[in-house]
């Protein structure tokens, strides 16, 4: 009969039946990442097993566990902060109990060289940074070759040996005795579809339940932290984790906004979408407090009014030869480095008492100022207005501003800006595709 269990999708609504069963612990995933909502465990579903008499096992797996081009230090520091943080706050798991990270695929001896070892280095960094949360045991999944490598690193304290027989060294782990789980064949219990585990003896697996206070208590949605604005006049790189050894992946322009999910340190973790799912670490140094008043809702109301005639603008030729002859005379070089004064002047002529603006980040800002809202990619509409930024701002549309006035799909859509030499509106795909990506979308509501 099995007694522990590891199940991928939420099963909150069989506690009773999976207790009746037999069952005592219940191993959950968190996820950075996924897709899939039902895989990350959320704190009603943890109460509602806690409240069958269950215990809760953690493993953590990123949408692209599977793959070992998606594990480098980085990637172990940026899954351990958000699985640290999500446990102590949304799930209120206690300090001292574990998680695991998942390696779930048959990794080769240069895979856990140069793969493993560094991610886990980076989970280790991560558990360690004195951020406020609880301190939890490091637990690796894997491969009994991955497992074995973790461990002699010393870089977990538990191991939990994946079924997959056929993955590198799983017999001679298996016998060493090292292991603290071992994953069994998938099996249906209770009508949950899920993988039984054994524990070895005297092991502590590192399960845990909730306290008293924290059943009782109903689950507390926190609303996304306060925004901040970039506040470097040359821009702020976006690293990949809290110090200047980490790969820069982004050079953020002045007056970008951003959520600020966690300080580590003199960095901010930072979220770019309002996903509340990090994106990369920035100096704190160089973000600026956004005031209540920095806002002004009703200019934005005002300028909603005129949107049907900024997008007839950017529809035709007539609108686009009038901006285009209306930035030309303000810019000196246009259309090089244009696209900030082509949209102020489409703005314009739609009645939209909106500066000539040069640079796409500060005209962004500028609207930002106005009250326009940040709307994530794929939910764009005609009347928004796009925003790019690149590493390298130094060619000519890296950095990007535009106006969309049609879609097709959340991807494809026609805009108007400064880059074709005819009068018209044009394709852009708001992933890129040989561009410069959408980072987010702006609309006056």
């Amino acid at each position: 009969m099995a007694t522990i269990i590891d199940v991928s999708s939420a099963c909150g609504n069989r506690a009773s039946a999976l207790a009746a069963a037999g069952v005592r612990t219940v191993i959950r995933y968190y996820s950075r990442d996924t897709v899939l909502s039902s895989k990350r465990l959320t704190h009603n579903e943890a109460i509602q097993l806690v409240a069958a008499g269950l215990r809760l096992g953690i493993v953590h797996e990123g949408r692209f566990g599977d793959k070992a081009t998606n594990f480098d230090r980085a990637c172990g520091v940026a899954d351990a902060l958000y699985a640290r943080s999500y446990g102590a706050t949304t799930i209120g798991q206690p300090a001292g109990s574990a998680i695991y990270f998942g390696i779930d695929f048959d990794a080769t001896a240069e895979d856990i060289r140069t793969r493993v070892i560094p991610y886990f280095q980076g989970v280790s960094d991560a558990f360690g940074q004195p951020t406020g949360d609880p301190h939890y045991v490091i637990g690796v999944y894997g491969s009994g070759a991955t497992c074995k490598a973790v461990l002699d690193a010393g870089l977990a304290q538990c191991a939990w040996l994946a079924q997959s027989t056929g993955w590198a060294d799983y017999m001679d782990f298996r016998m060493s005795n090292r292991w603290t789980l071992s994953q069994e064949m998938p099996a249906t219990i209770a009508g949950v579809a899920c993988d039984p585990n054994t524990t070895s003896d005297g092991k502590v697996i590192g399960d845990f339940t909730l306290t008293t206070g924290s059943v009782a208590q109903p689950p507390t949605t926190s609303p996304l932290p306060a925004q901040m604005r970039v506040n470097a006049r040359s821009g702020l790189r976006l690293r990949s984790g809290p110090g200047v050894e980490f790969e820069v992946s982004k050079l953020l322009p002045f007056g970008t906004l951003v959520h600020p999910l966690k300080s580590v340190g003199a960095w901010t973790a930072i979220d770019l979408q309002g996903d509340g799912i990090a994106d990369g670490f920035v100096s704190s140094a160089y973000l600026a407090d956004v005031p209540p008043s920095h806002t002004a809702p009703g200019t934005a109301v005002a300028d909603a009014i005129h949107v049907a005639e900024l997008i007839r603008q950017g529809s035709s030729a007539e609108g686009l030869q009038a901006a285009r002859e209306t930035a030309a005379a303000s810019l000196p070089g246009y259309p090089t480095n244009g696209c900030a004064a082509h949209l102020s002047a489409l703005l314009q002529q739609s009645s939209m008492d909106v500066p000539m603006t040069w640079g796409a980040g500060k005209l962004a800002q500028v609207l930002i100022d106005r009250g326009w809202s940040q709307i994530t990619v794929g939910n764009q509409k005609p009347g928004d207005v796009g925003v790019c930024f690149d590493n390298n701002p130094s060619p000519p549309g890296a950095d990007h501003i535009y106006l969309v006035v049609s879609t097709s799909g959340p991807d494809e859509m026609m805009i108007a800006d400064n880059q074709r030499t005819e009068d018209a509106p044009h394709i852009r795909f708001a992933s890129g595709k040989g561009k410069t990506p959408t980072e987010y979308f702006l609309r006056a509501f």
